[in-house]
């Protein structure tokens, strides 16, 4: 997709099996550094199993094989040698429906940082200002901090969620889905986000929206059945694809 040197995640003929289920299907893909690739695909294509293998979320599940490499920079992380705890701190996850946990706003946020061993009140405090400025929601919560999370709208759940993630201080930031459960206003509020995120992240999103996909990444991955048909930069994919089945899939025939 990119010259190596713009790359922040190399995929190296991934395969993944579920049992005898093969879901993953010799994955080439490089994701380039500071800017929004986006998967997109019909549902059960593989997008989101194929953004879960980027941080080994996958390895939580029963019957699961892995065939192939995924590089972090330089690093292979499926290597027996890598610290997951370690990888889920450089590569950050937000969910389709917003996990706010049920402490509040404050907590939410310093749950990451007080996990790596962060203790001082001062240190916390800048922590979780700056993460929620980030994320746009400073100004609206700075005066609730200790109420509850889930006392937010959906849409400031899914700002909250995201400003978790960047209190670990990650590289990558992977979505999957995250506007699909949020009204067309939070959605926008979201899209505006990953944007500002790109200059100093490395934002993977999965959607099932085509005008998300247009309007808010940089590049695009198109799946079909657990394989990547074509991939390049999304204003090319999207006005002149060179498979058909991208084509039909980005002018509504089927998905």
């Amino acid at each position: 997709m990119e010259h190596k040197n713009d790359c922040k995640i190399r995929i190296d003929d991934l395969n993944l099996h579920f049992a005898d289920n093969h879901v993953l299907k010799g994955i080439n893909l490089n994701i380039p550094k500071n800017a929004i690739t986006a998967l997109i695909g019909p549902s059960g294509c593989g997008k989101s199993t194929l953004l879960r293998s980027l941080n080994r979320m996958n390895d939580i599940l029963p019957d699961v094989r892995v065939e192939g490499r995924v590089f972090l920079d330089d690093e292979d992380i499926y290597a027996d040698t890598v610290d997951l705890t370690h990888l889920r701190k450089r590569v950050g996850m937000v969910f389709q429906r917003p996990v706010a946990f049920p402490i509040s706003i404050y907590e939410n946020v310093a749950a990451a940082p007080r996990v790596h061993g962060v203790s001082h009140k001062e240190t916390l405090d800048n922590i979780v200002r700056s993460s929620l400025e980030r994320v746009g929601l400073w100004n609206e919560v700075a005066n609730k901090l200790r109420k509850s999370a889930l006392s937010l709208s959906l849409g400031q759940q899914q700002q909250l969620c995201i400003a978790r993630v960047i209190a670990s201080e990650p590289e990558v930031i992977l979505l999957d889905e995250p506007c699909s459960a949020l009204d067309p206003m939070s959605t926008m509020k979201i899209e505006e986000l990953m944007r500002q995120l790109a200059s100093n992240y490395t934002v993977v999103i999965v959607t099932h929206s085509m005008q998300q996909a247009a309007r808010a990444s940089d590049y695009t991955a198109f799946m079909l059945q657990g394989e990547i048909i074509e991939q390049g930069p999304t204003a090319e994919i999207f006005t002149a694809p060179k498979d058909k089945r991208t084509e039909n899939y980005i002018t509504g025939r089927f998905g």
